[in-house]
């Protein structure tokens, strides 16, 4: 097949995803976002990501590739996605029509070198990790490095209008700096020394983890300053993800006055989260977690606090978080005592445990049933619901089909709050 039979397949693709765009629910979406993120939700909202695509891509359809030459397969890979989110995963991601393309920037990385084994799960994406630790004494811990920030403008210019031309016009193409400071540092942490060896090091060397830590974070909040005095900051698009949440629709940010030539953090989203802090006590996670991401966070202008671990204990420590709009509701986490203390000052981002999916058979009905207890017993907090993480869907799609047509029944006849 030639280039230009690829690049008709991406057009057609575009034109159905550039027609989706321009429907009225796109806004009534947009709109009920904002309406949740300004702590006035008109009804719980519902996203579904991190779909194992790989497992059933060539069983349907809509989603089997038809182009042959890179980079257009990888293109029209993403346009089949989200075509097939539009049509058939009824939820409440909202379609702009908009190709957005990152600059290319370069030097803002920590520079560790990563001694992992990985074990591949099936055609999903997800895979097991097993780090060899590369950071094991105080020494090794200037090989976090200091950012230099830089542009690459040709290369930025070349993708741009290399896909300008792909999509002769059906998809703008837009470019963006970064759009958040999403702060995972013992998603990092973990992955130089060893998992086992970091948790031990809690008690057994407190004070390399303290210097480690304030290392990162320096490193970080310098990535952040640079980008913001060479002006690479992006508007904080609302399509982006915000922390390990769902869309970022505000009328909030960026703050009043900004310059959109000369953003600053403070007009961004930021966020943290410490996952492998699950049962570390309140007191620990403060100590070696909160004290440096309240720094990041400082800076910005709303905050989502949380992934996987549990914050039902921790409530209090949130009160701290300046700015903070959302917190991640995990599988583990107590909903009741969470609720009892956060009184609606957050929006409640519900993960529910993606587990009902890999089971000999999909019973919607207990996921419904564990859907509606997750908000009832959320009281009158905003809430959202983000089912992410999905390992396997044993090769049905249906499943998926299934479970978003439940979800979006439930969150639609919910009585107002």
């Amino acid at each position: 097949m030639s280039i230009s039979a690829d690049r008709d397949i991406v057009r057609r693709l575009a034109s159905r995803l550039a027609a989706f765009a321009v429907q009225p629910q796109q806004r009534e979406k947009l709109e009920a976002w904002k309406s949740l993120n300004a702590l006035r939700p008109q009804r719980p909202m519902l996203w579904i990501t991190e779909v194992p695509w790989g497992e059933f891509e060539n069983q349907v359809e809509a989603l089997r590739l038809q182009s042959e030459t890179e980079p257009c397969r990888s293109i029209e890979r993403e346009l089949r996605h989200r075509l097939f989110t539009a049509c058939s995963l009824t939820c409440d991601e909202v379609v702009d029509g908009i190709w957005w393309l990152p600059l290319q920037i370069n030097g803002a990385n920590f520079g560790v070198e990563i001694h992992e084994q990985q074990i591949l799960q099936g055609d999903s994406y997800i895979q097991s990790h097993h780090y060899e630790p590369v950071m094991k004494d105080f020494d090794d811990i200037a090989k976090i490095r200091m950012p230099d920030v830089s542009y690459d403008e040709a290369a930025t210019l070349a993708r741009k209008s290399f896909l300008e031309e792909l999509f002769g016009g059906i998809l703008p193409v837009r470019l963006h700096g970064p759009r958040q400071h999403f702060f995972p540092a013992w998603d990092d942490v973990v992955r130089w020394t060893g998992v086992t060896e970091a948790l031990t090091d809690l008690l057994a060397r407190p004070e390399f983890l303290h210097a480690l830590m304030r290392r990162l974070t320096d490193s970080f909040l310098e990535r952040m300053t640079q980008l913001e005095e060479r002006h690479l900051l992006g508007e904080p698009h609302p399509l982006n993800r915000v922390g390990s949440g769902a869309a970022g629709f505000t009328d909030e940010l960026p703050q009043p006055g900004s310059d959109p030539a000369h953003l600053r953090t403070i007009d961004q989203w930021g966020g943290a989260t410490a996952q492998i802090f699950g049962e570390v006590s309140p007191a620990m996670h403060a100590e070696f977690a909160l004290k440096y991401e309240m720094e990041v966070m400082a800076r910005c202008g709303l905050n989502y606090y949380g992934c996987c671990e549990p914050l039902h204990n921790k409530m209090h420590l949130m009160d701290s978080v300046p700015r903070l709009r959302k917190i991640s509701i995990s599988a583990w986490c107590d909903v009741e005592k969470a609720a009892s203390r956060a009184k609606r000052r957050y929006v409640f981002s519900h993960k529910p445990t993606p587990a009902c999916f890999a089971e000999d058979q999909f019973d919607a009905a207990r996921a419904e049933q564990e859907l509606r207890q997750r908000l009832e017993r959320s009281g009158n907090m905003p809430c959202e619901i983000i089912m992410k993480d999905i390992s396997t869907v044993r090769g049905d799609v249906r499943r998926l089909i299934d479970w978003c047509q439940m979800a979006h029944r439930l969150v639609r006849n919910l009585p107002a709050r």
